[in-house]
């Protein structure tokens, strides 16, 4: 059946799909509602496409020479197959580049270019590839410009980001450098926060392998669900199965947690707003929060624990917040 083998990058790229998300009319809304219908196993992928789609918005682009090379290597695959073969329309190609001006957040030292965010600030990044990467707030991402003909694509990463990975025809892999870890991809979606002496991947979809940086440790490697979670302090790796959704959920400006140690939820704000928030109290941060806050509301947070824990805020000047019993 038609698209039921497509991946979340295949969808990025259809065309067809691309119209409903950013234009739909009464045709392609009733023939992807109809398709979602007869194709339920496929809807939580259409659905993280549609998400990076409405994130960034598209725009028309000319192909890299990486993007003609695949193309002829697909041409040549398919015609020694014996199979028909059409040529993508490369003129109207959508690359999800809202948002993003070459000349702005992007430093040049040679053929390294490097991105990076401020508190509070999200960017969308495209890479060479086409793979797209979320970046959170106070996050950065770097990477050599040139990667044609390499055997492997590389990216040097700090702070979370979300990435969303093309799977190359010829299989070159795609690494993700951290302090700590390599993280090795060949066609995946997956968050990864490296924040507070720790490593947290979580798998959308795709196989993902992780790797000490300094060591000859064994690898993990995950399956979709997988969350693991790399202490430097303690040279320890924690794996469990959670939602994915709920770790991605900032790339809709909203944090999720569902019974969170107030000093985790706590940790995530300050990470995120760049603000100080201190506990009097040294049992309250062993409590848990379940709940949503937008990222550009913390008070929402507040006023929860206000109303569940009969506690009082106090914020100063500077963004620092002080959290007391009554």
């Amino acid at each position: 059946m038609l698209f039921e083998n497509y991946s979340e990058q295949d969808f990025l790229h259809h065309e067809l799909f691309r119209k409903w998300v950013i234009s739909p009319d009464h045709d392609t809304d009733t023939f992807w509602k109809e398709w979602l219908t007869a194709n339920p196993d496929k809807r939580e992928t259409v659905d993280q496409a549609r998400l990076i789609l409405l994130s960034v918005g598209i725009e028309e682009y000319e192909p890299t020479p990486e993007d003609q090379q695949e193309v002829w290597d697909r041409i040549s695959g398919t015609i020694h197959l014996g199979k028909r073969f059409t040529i993508p329309r490369w003129w109207r190609y959508a690359a999800v580049l809202a948002g993003i001006i070459i000349t702005s957040g992007i430093l040049y030292h040679g053929e390294e270019i490097k991105y990076s965010t401020a508190y509070g600030e999200m960017k969308t990044i495209i890479l060479p590839d086409r793979s797209v990467i979320r970046l959170n707030a106070h996050s950065t991402l770097s990477y050599r410009h040139r990667w044609l003909g390499r055997d492997s694509r590389e990216v040097w990463f700090d702070g979370e980001g979300y990435f969303s990975i093309i799977h190359k025809i010829n299989n070159q892999q795609f690494l993700v450098h951290t302090t700590d870890l390599n993280v090795q991809v060949l066609g995946t979606a997956f968050n990864i926060k490296t924040r507070r002496q720790k490593t947290q991947v979580v798998l959308s979809n795709g196989v993902v392998k992780l790797a000490l940086n300094k060591t000859n440790r064994t690898g993990i490697t995950m399956k979709p669900g997988d969350m693991v979670t790399y202490s430097a302090t303690t040279e320890e790796f924690s794996n469990q199965q959670v939602n994915p959704q709920d770790y991605n959920s900032w790339l809709n400006n909203t944090l999720i947690f569902s019974n969170t140690p107030i000093r985790e939820v706590i940790a995530s704000l300050e990470d995120n707003l760049g603000i100080n928030i201190n506990i009097d109290n040294a049992g309250l941060d062993k409590e848990t929060f379940t709940g949503s806050i937008p990222m550009d509301n913390a008070s929402i947070f507040f006023k929860t624990l206000s109303r569940s824990y009969n506690v009082t805020i106090r914020e100063d000047n500077t963004h620092n917040y002080t959290i007391s019993r009554k």
